[in-house]
């Protein structure tokens, strides 16, 4: 077999080795977001329990005693902008399982995280925002409009529907 040579002139090999190099660093950055990314899945989901937790705990007054659980995958699109947990209700273990939903809703405020509650037997309700809004917590609750809450409260079933459950 006769090897080919090929003849590269000193500017193809200049331009050649620029390309690679910027390449190079393009391929580099990639590699570190992503490692940070996947790094930093586990705190964001432990985070978000948290905010969870934290507005179950001001939910009616205390009173419904929720506790999250572990975070269960979505198999979808919205697992973007929508979290699921599995919740454990305190005194009610006949009434099957609860799941907590954080979600991204739009407002004119921007988008709120809002924490929804789904149990087969009794629905879905709203717990609460998952922010602290100080002063303007009044126009948050009043500014978001009933068909929006409606069109969220009809979406949480099929969101849990698409959640890999075991």
């Amino acid at each position: 077999m006769r090897k080919l040579k090929i003849k590269i002139s000193a500017e193809k090999k200049k331009h050649l080795i620029s390309f690679s190099i910027f390449f190079g660093i393009i391929f580099g950055l990639t590699v570190i977001l992503v490692t940070f990314t996947l790094v930093s899945r586990n705190s964001w989901k432990a985070g978000l329990a948290m905010e969870m937790q934290h507005v179950l705990d001001s939910y009616g007054n205390g009173s419904a005693h929720y506790t999250v659980g572990k975070n269960i995958v979505l198999d979808s699109t919205l697992s973007t902008s929508a979290a699921v947990y599995s919740l454990l209700k305190k005194d009610d273990r006949k009434n099957g399982s609860y799941y907590g939903v954080i979600v991204r809703i739009p407002s004119i405020l921007g988008p709120l995280p809002a924490v929804f509650v789904y149990n087969d037997v009794s629905g879905v309700f709203f717990a609460g925002y998952a922010l602290d809004n100080g002063k303007a917590s009044d126009a948050v609750d009043i500014r978001i409009e009933n068909n929006v809450m409606n069109y969220w409260e009809k979406m949480i079933p099929t969101i849990i529907s698409k959640a890999q459950v075991n």
